[in-house]
């Protein structure tokens, strides 16, 4: 029985390698399935909303589909044995996130990726592996409701089912314990001072994408490859963040910012560009640029070329890698900024997020392990896609916010964020990057 960690298994999949999954045992956070989803009955949207309901409870985890698992006499787990593809037609992935944004409450974030079999794939029929990603819910919004139940003929029905993943299963919580948590949130609610509620992410609504589309309109990136992080609290607070206009606060901070490096990679105002932009504040430059928002809403970015993401490696056309150093930098910087300015002036779980925008097309951006300045460019892969969103509830500790960061962006690419020299377990090691 083999096992293997979340990023080799990504990693297996975008390389076209899905047999080093056989002999996988199934576990807290990863679940196989033979086949898609059947979302034309009732008992199939149930199962995919248990299943996701079941890692948002926990820890989050990773749904493979198109891989069989099966229990053997000998072993306690079930482990992958067999591997179905399919063609992408087969499983509507808008119509999964429909599915679940009807029946889950509160909404649970989730991601996916298709990954292509070529060994199985035919000269008619491509074939590939669906692979949803769920993010754990906050502790403050725990637990998921599946809002409706299936009953005995297969259909949905009123009532509501808790899911949980309990080691490699999927179990439903026992009605007794689900009794106790009503009672418990009631007495909370009612002995709680006015005004006061759960944190609702989906409060913000298009407010950090149109965060992302302004900043990308204001510095001309609307055709070029860019990441972006941003940071946002629970819910917009109900006044101005605190300190963003105070020289001794945010304004000050990044007027003056505390860099790792002086000549390194980061968003130091170096040259007097810190302006006041609707209410907010805003350093740009040609490459990269970060603003932060009465809201408490803060994005930034940089740019996946030579000037930045892209510096100081070895180009060999049609492919621009980008630099782990660089990347790894601007990254612990952005959330060296975040997690210790903005993060603690609002109370309540916050969500990080990384955004990638155009990393495909005719000049896609490569990644390969270890530092890889120089090198052959097949020692790099190539991104798996023009476009990639994640989230995850903010940690506040920036050397760990930063290793999630890498972790979701290094996935992208199929490499193991391991191999990058400045991360060490889970979390980015400021002191090596001081020391560069």
């Amino acid at each position: 029985m083999a096992s293997l960690s979340r990023s080799a298994l990504i990693e297996a999949l975008a390389g076209g390698r899905p047999d080093d999954l056989r002999g996988v045992a199934e576990n807290s956070w990863l679940d196989f399935k033979r086949s898609p989803y059947d979302l034309a009955s009732e008992k199939g949207k149930f199962e995919l909303c248990k299943d996701v309901a079941a890692f948002a409870n926990a820890h989050g985890g990773l749904l493979v589909l198109g891989v069989e698992a099966e229990k053997k006499s000998n072993q306690a787990l079930e482990v992958a044995t067999g591997f179905g593809p399919f063609p992408q037609h087969r499983a509507d992935v808008v119509k999964y996130v429909d599915t679940l944004n009807e029946y889950l409450r509160p909404r649970v974030a989730v991601s996916h990726h298709w990954y292509h079999d070529p060994g199985r794939s035919t000269a008619e029929t491509d074939l590939y592996y669906l692979v949803l990603e769920v993010e754990p819910v906050p502790e403050l919004s725990r637990y998921v409701l599946v809002r409706k139940m299936i009953n005995d003929k297969g259909r949905l029905a009123e009532g509501l089912a808790v899911s949980v993943r309990h080691g490699d299963r999927t179990v439903y919580m026992p009605s007794e314990d689900v009794y106790q948590l009503i009672n418990e949130g009631l007495r909370a609610r009612d002995a709680a001072p006015a005004g006061v509620r759960a944190p609702e992410y989906e409060q913000w609504h298009d407010e950090p994408d149109e965060a992302l589309d302004e900043l990308e309109q204001r510095q001309d990136w609307e055709e070029t490859p860019v990441l972006f992080w941003q940071s946002f609290p629970a819910q917009p607070p109900s006044q101005v963040l605190p300190g963003l206009h105070s020289h001794d606060g945010i304004k000050g901070a990044l007027r003056n910012q505390d860099v790792l490096r002086d000549s390194g990679f980061n968003f130091a105002d170096s040259t007097g560009r810190l302006q006041t932009l609707s209410s907010g504040l805003f350093i740009g430059r040609t490459s990269r640029a970060v603003a932060v928002r009465p809201d408490g809403l803060m994005t930034a970015g940089a740019v996946a070329t030579p000037d930045m993401l892209c510096w100081g490696v070895n180009h060999l056309a049609p492919v621009q890698r980008i630099n782990a150093h660089v990347v790894t930098e601007m990254t612990l910087e952005y959330f060296r900024l975040a997690d210790k300015l903005i993060v603690p002036r609002v109370p309540g779980p916050w969500r990080h997020r990384i955004v990638v925008r155009r990393f495909g097309g005719e000049q896609p951006r490569a990644l390969g392990p270890g530092a890889g300045l120089q090198g052959f460019a097949s020692d790099a892969a190539p991104a798996s896609e023009g476009t990639w969103d994640q989230t995850w509830v903010a940690n506040g500790d920036q050397e760990r916010d930063a290793y999630k960061a890498l972790e979701r962006f290094y996935t992208l690419f199929g490499v193991d964020v391991a191999t990058n020299p400045d991360v060490e377990g889970d979390r980015v090691v400021e002191e090596r990057l001081r020391a560069k």
